[in-house]
């Protein structure tokens, strides 16, 4: 064969291989545009099992508008990536649907009529550079009765979130009979007032991000802390820190659990999200009398005068020791993650984290007949920590410090069932309301199975314990940083039927903690803090020898220092400079063991992986000769 005949060959092959490339990518679009595989870990791209149901059972159309401007796309990259994943969600929830879910895209450009549909909706225009062209990223969608949900942009910051906030948006429109939920707080839930001097005056403050969430899926009625009669319509009860619990109260939801309904408690023996009190004032105590009551006929006891502390889940503050300011472990405040909740139950199964503040801790009767089931505990580095050390302004550092570990793990949540005996066996107590009424209809022993879920605390449901807020374009943008709304809805859900969101709602939270590192620090924290404190009291105690000395020779009249003193002050100012020097080598070797590790870590990734694959390629380079030599 000659070259030109080589050459002509090899151009008929380039052209074939070009010729077959185009077919197997029409063919691959063609037969397997809807085939994708999840390699991501907890598979964040996949659609959950729990949340299929919610497209494939819509009853009704509904409509989809999403409006994105390419000028967004052109000015953006990242936001033309987040549209393309929005399509693909929509994509796949309008094929489950039967295409009761239709969907429509617009561009809407400047001064144009889908662009006063846009605004019209209530979307969200961003700048986008100095001559005043705006883009749009937002979604408006429509039922049959005209009911309206929007997203009025897609930030970036909530991307994680995205397939929740599309589900939930389509579960609202598809479902507009939700179940109705009772609450009974004290918690300033739905916004108020911060006093002012004097009590005059104040500072407007917002309703919680948690009732957000429970009207999302949820009717939520208001009941009060004296009731005598909960509604026939009422699917679920919430007591989130019933302060001042009426007796009458109390009897009436003893009563209403015995008879089947199901109740929601959070329990708090050292509130920090209270209503604001005074200014100069204190907050006055929670009054959980009646609330104990109820849990100890639950099988529970609430432990008096202490909160639970963890070591390992300790959350790190900002806080002032000895007149500067330092960063410390809080034991009393915990970022629990998923080894500290029950992975088999479906309230915590999908959660990654929560976070607690001052919770408190329950204790399960030994002899009760109720199933208790543990849904939050601590880990075995935990103990109980006297309730008056974490009131007001604690002392954070030392809490670390002497924080000895109990080997124990602390409850904190739990599901009770069962079949529980009424908390007032002789009926509605004398001195309560209706009291002749306290006989009639008495239910002793529970009809069935009560159904109760406890949390030993309510500071969980104020925003600043999970979720960070900030600003866009003057709206309030809101992105969890904890689970703790998730397991409120999660219960609820559960307890109701409903169809569970849950899987989608932890998906965005994912917090992987290098433990190795977290154990070391923590350890090396310690050792310092207890050293730090002893140096720092030596230099106060030398200081104050000084001090002395000098008060001393003014108290006698003497202008001059004699020689013996001059010699003590030199000694002890010789003492704070080697103490000192002390104190910053006991800093210095707080970092020691985590810097050593992260060298390591840095030179495996960095150098580590080319050394192992180029060593690899020479053994295989050689084995390939000594093959060829053989060979020969």
């Amino acid at each position: 064969m000659t070259n030109i005949d080589k050459s002509r060959l090899a151009l008929v092959a380039v052209a074939v291989a070009a010729v077959l490339f185009l077919a197997v990518n029409i063919i691959s679009q063609t037969v397997f545009s809807a085939a994708r595989i999840d390699v991501t870990e907890g598979r964040v791209f996949t659609l959950t099992k729990e949340t299929i149901p919610v497209f494939q059972e819509i009853q009704e159309p509904i409509v989809v508008r999403v409006y994105f401007s390419q000028a967004l796309s052109e000015a953006s990259p990242r936001h033309a990536v987040y549209f393309q994943r929005v399509r693909d969600l929509l994509s796949q929830y309008s094929a489950l649907s039967g295409g009761m879910l239709q969907v429509q895209y617009f561009d809407p450009e400047p001064f144009s009529d889908v662009e006063d549909r846009a605004v019209g909706f209530g979307l969200q225009a961003v700048p986008l550079g100095d001559i005043g062209e705006v883009g749009y990223f937002g979604l408006a969608a429509t039922n049959s009765t005209d009911d309206q949900e929007v997203i009025s942009f897609f930030n970036l910051e909530r991307e994680a979130f995205i397939e929740y906030d599309l589900t939930k948006l389509v579960y609202t429109l598809s479902n507009p009979e939700q179940p109705k939920i009772g609450l009974i707080t004290s918690l300033p839930v739905d916004g108020g007032m911060t006093p002012g001097m004097g009590g005059m005056g104040g500072t407007p403050t917002p309703p919680w991000q948690i009732m957000d969430q429970m009207r999302d899926f949820f009717e939520v009625e208001r009941l009060d802390a004296d009731l005598d009669e909960i509604g026939e319509d009422i699917d679920v009860l919430v007591l989130a820190q019933p302060d001042g619990l009426s007796v009458t109260a109390a009897y009436t939801i003893d009563q209403w659990v015995l008879s089947g309904g199901k109740a929601v408690v959070f329990a708090d023996p050292n509130l920090e999200s209270g209503s604001p009190p005074p200014q100069g004032g204190m907050p006055a105590p929670s009054d959980l009398t009646h609330t104990k009551t109820l849990l100890k006929a639950w099988g529970v006891t609430l432990d008096e005068g202490v909160v639970a502390g963890d070591i390992q889940a300790a959350v790190r503050v900002n806080t002032a020791a000895g007149g500067r300011p330092v960063i410390s472990d809080y034991p009393a405040w915990l970022n629990l993650q998923a080894d500290a909740l029950d992975q088999d139950d479906t309230i915590t199964g999908d959660l990654k984290n929560l976070t607690l503040a001052t919770a408190g801790v329950l204790t399960p009767d030994a002899e009760t007949p109720l199933d208790i089931r543990p849904l939050i505990q601590t880990s075995t580095e935990s103990m109980k920590i006297a309730g008056d050390k974490v009131i007001g302004l604690p002392d954070v550092v030392a809490l670390f410090r002497e924080f000895e570990p109990s080997g124990q793990r602390l409850l904190l949540g739990a599901r009770i069932t069962g079949s529980a005996m009424s908390a007032f066996p002789g009926g509605l107590p004398t001195g309560g309301d209706n009291a002749e009424n306290g006989e009639d209809g008495h239910i002793a022993e529970a009809v069935e199975p009560i159904q109760v879920v406890v949390v030993s605390d309510a500071d969980m449901l104020a925003d600043r314990f999970w979720v960070q807020e900030s600003n866009f374009f003057g709206q309030r943008m809101i992105v969890p940083t904890a689970d703790n709304a998730a397991f409120l809805i999660n219960a609820l859900e559960n307890l109701t039927g409903t169809p569970a969101l849950s899987s989608l709602r932890g998906r965005g939270q994912i917090s992987r903690p290098f433990t190795v590192v977290e154990d070391l620090r923590r350890d090396a924290e310690q050792q310092f803090r207890s050293k730090e404190t002893e140096l720092l009291g030596r230099l106060e105690s030398l200081q104050g020898e000084i001090s002395a000395i000098q008060v001393n020779q003014v108290g006698q009249g003497e202008s001059l220092i004699n020689d013996d003193d001059q010699r003590a002050i030199t000694n002890y100012r010789s003492e704070i400079l080697s103490t000192r020097k002390e104190l910053r080598e006991v800093q210095r070797g707080l970092r020691e063991d985590i810097d050593e590790l992260e060298g390591l870590l840095k030179f495996i990734n960095i150098a580590g992986v080319p050394i192992v694959f180029g060593g690899l390629m020479i053994v295989l380079a050689f084995l390939r000769r000594r093959r060829t030599a053989a060979a020969v």
